[in-house]
This record gives C-alpha cells, structure tokens and sequence, in this order.
C-alpha cells in the first residue's frame, strides 16, 4: 500500500461527509425540541442521548476491535480471517442487542436513579428511550460492519452506510415529529427506522464486497477458534473500559449541568451536538489513520507508519482550524439556528469563545485515538483514559466545589480532552515497536 497525501485524502473525504452526517440526527432532534414551547423537551433528549451513548459508545469496541484486526489480517492477506473477523463480532453484537433490548426497563430504572430527572422529565425520557431500543439490535449490528468497511479500507461503503442511516433518520424524525406531530415519540421511532434502513444497506454492500475476496477454500470451522473470540475480547475489554470512562465523562457533564438548572441542562446538550458536529468530521483523519497504520503493521513496513501518522496528522490539525475559524464567523447564526429560546440562547453565547477553540484542542486526543486503533493497543487508550478522567473528576469535585458554574463544567470537560492527547502522546513510541524490521 503506498501512502501519500493523495491516497489518504481519497480514503478521508468520504468519511468527512460521512460523518459530517452523524451528528445530523443530534442535531435535528435538538433543534425539534429547542422550537418547542419549554426547556424540558430538550432536556428529555439529553438524557436519553446519553443514556444511548453509553450502550453506542461503550459498544463501541465491537468496531474498534473488528477494524484493527481486519486491517492487519488484509495487511498480512489472510482472507479467511478477514472473512471471519467480521462474523464473530456479527454474533456477540446480535447477542447484546437483545439482552439489552430485554432488559429495557431495567435500563430505564437504573439510568433514573444515577441522573435524577424531576418527574415530568421522565415521562418524556422513558418514551423516548423504550422506541428507540427497538433499533438497538440492528444499530449494533450496524458499528460491526462499519468496523469491517473501515479495516477493508472500504470507506465509500462507509460513507454510504452512514449517509443512509442519518438522512433516513432526519427525514422520519422531522416527517413524524413535526409534519404528523408525533414529538418526541416520532423523534424515536425516525431512529429506528434509520437503523434498519442501515443494516439493509450493509448487507447488500457486504455481499457484493464478499464476492472480491479469495474464499474457495475458506473452512468455518475456524469461527468457532476461541483463541480468535479470546483475541477480540482482550481488545474488547480494554477498549469497553475506555469507552465507557469516556462516555461518563460526558455524563457527568449532563449529571452536573442538570443539577444547575433545566436551562443550563438544556444548553449543555446544545454544546455537546456543536462538539459532536467537529469531533466526527475531525475523525475522518482518525479513521484513515487506523486503516492505515493497522495495515501499515500487517506488512511490516515501519516507514508507512509513519507517514501514515504525520500525513493524516497533518490534514485533522489543518481541519481544526478551519472549523474553528467557521464557528466564530457563524456564532449568531448556529445559536439562533438551534433555539429560540432567549435564555439558552444567552447562555449559549456566554460560552461560545470556549466553543471555539474546541476542534484544536480535542483533534490530537482523536487523532491518537485512531493510530492506537490500528495498532490494537488498548491497553495503552485504557490507561490515558483512566489519567485523564481521573483529572477530571478531582479537578471538577475538589477545586470547583459549590461553586460549579457553566463555564467552569465546560472548561473541566476541554481539560479532560487536552489530557488525554498528552497521555497518548507518551506512548506512541510503542506503535512504531510492533514492526521489528522496515519493508519498503
């Protein structure tokens, strides 16, 4: 594989639009509820937000985990294993999606009990969070075939699977939720359909993809190999800690606005979808950075690493800073765009220097996020992840007290991304020592 600013810009433009489009269904929910007459229709959606985060994102090493080793296995062009590093995350992901979907009013219980929520709060969430764990199963099967297209360096496929899911979503969602005037149930139900919508599209891509691979003697008995579900588990089990360390900063965050005021909730979750509007768009380099790297290590060829990591490096740093310079240009314009709600809107703007600077401060920590991946160091993201939240809380619980203001919240969460960055920074000498010799 030759790695240059022209292969890796045609490996990442598909992913900026593609994941350009994730954060829309955030974004469209929000903006559905920030036009309703009270704050709590957004508050409602912030918390079933991040209650799904936890179950997305703390699932999320079925992806992770599916792109690392699909990458080095193409690397080292062991087709079987690239056949079967799909199939064996395929049924863990299925297996956990309907426990999960069973165990929904457990769910319910639970997340109440650790984000308080006044009662007219959680009649709305519960509504909210019982129709979408319909679409569970079929969303997690989904992050397991975007985990595959991204190690297959497939990321047209990519782009296609999350485009579909995403504007499926924001059309159902504004059709239902506004035209028919469902509310937030039809905000719900939008993403379920956009979930099946998205496995339906996998399929028909995988199997076309399917036909280009050298499977003539490909023996099944190999999917049972536990040695192989064990490799996938170790991966998984740090990465899941990871993840969900990470997802409970954000949490926390919510827990904490919420505990402020209903507004102050309300405009926190405002932020986060900004965040997440950079955050994904930057990740297209992250991305372009595990499939690189993973394959990069599979051929044993230290130099693409390299340049695969200064170059992608490179492109996220640049991106940074435009979508930085576009978020102060745009100030007026986003804010009235998401809400009209004069008291959001003024705490909004109070906030929005720091809102700014987020894409600069965050891409290194997303950047390395990606090169880890690839590598499948776990271990290694588990450990700055526990640094950093640590950092977080102490800072957060010990210096801010009782005087915890929205400024102070969102200065403690931009810390915990900037720590997480350096602790990366510190280990990435370990990547370059799993390749022992430099094939050109």
């Amino acid at each position: 594989m030759v790695i240059n600013r022209k292969n890796i810009w045609s490996l990442s433009w598909p992913l900026i639009i593609a994941n350009f489009t994730i954060p829309l269904v955030g974004l469209t929910d929000t903006i559905i509820m920030g036009h309703m007459p009270e704050s709590t229709y957004i508050a409602a959606i912030a918390l079933g937000g991040i209650v799904f985060n936890f179950m997305y994102a703390g699932l999320n090493f079925l992806r992770m985990g599916t792109t690392g080793i699909v990458s080095q296995k193409l690397g080292a062009k062991d087709f079987d294993e690239v056949f079967l590093s799909l199939l064996r995350p395929l049924f863990i992901a299925l297996l956990i999606g309907i426990v999960l979907f069973l165990s929904k009013e457990f769910l319910f219980n639970l997340s109440v009990y650790f984000l308080t929520p006044d009662e007219k709060l959680q009649k709305l969430y519960k509504e909210y969070l019982f129709v979408r764990m319909i679409g569970l199963p079929a969303g997690l099967l989904n992050i397991v075939f975007l985990g595959w297209f991204f190690g297959m360096q497939k990321t047209r496929s990519v782009m296609t699977q999350l485009i579909t899911i995403n504007v499926v979503n924001v059309i159902f969602s504004l059709y239902l939720a506004v035209i028919l005037d469902y509310g937030i149930f039809g905000v719900a139900l939008g993403s379920v359909l956009a979930q099946f919508s998205g496995l339906f599209i996998s399929i028909i891509i995988f199997s076309y993809s399917l036909k280009k691979l050298n499977l003539i003697t490909l023996n099944f008995k190999k999917f049972k190999n536990l040695l192989r579900f064990l490799k996938l588990f170790s991966i998984s089990k740090d990465l899941f800690i990871r993840t969900m360390l990470m997802v409970s900063v954000q949490a926390y965050v919510i827990k904490k606005a919420g505990l402020i005021g209903v507004d102050e909730l309300a405009t926190i979750e405002i932020l986060l979808v900004i965040f997440s509007l950079s955050s994904y768009s930057l990740d297209a380099f992250a991305h372009s950075a595990e499939s690189c790297v993973g394959v990069s290590i599979g051929s044993q060829n230290k130099r693409n690493i390299y340049k695969a990591i200064r170059i992608t490096t490179e492109f996220a740093l640049f991106f940074s800073i435009i979508i930085g310079i576009v978020l102060y240009l745009l100030e007026f314009y986003l804010i009235s765009f998401f809400t009209d709600i004069t008291a959001l809107q003024n705490l909004t703007f109070e906030l929005w220097g720091l809102v700014v600077i987020t894409p600069f401060i965050s891409m290194l920590a997303f950047q390395l996020d990606g090169i880890f991946i690839g590598s499948t160091l776990a271990r290694e993201m588990r450990n700055c992840i526990i640094f950093s939240s640590l950092i977080f809380f102490i800072i957060l619980e010990y210096w801010f007290e009782s005087n915890l203001d929205l400024k102070g919240l969102y200065s403690c969460f931009l810390l915990f991304l900037i720590s997480r960055g350096i602790f990366l920074t510190m280990y990435l000498p370990r990547v370059f020592n799993l390749v022992k010799l430099d094939r050109v």
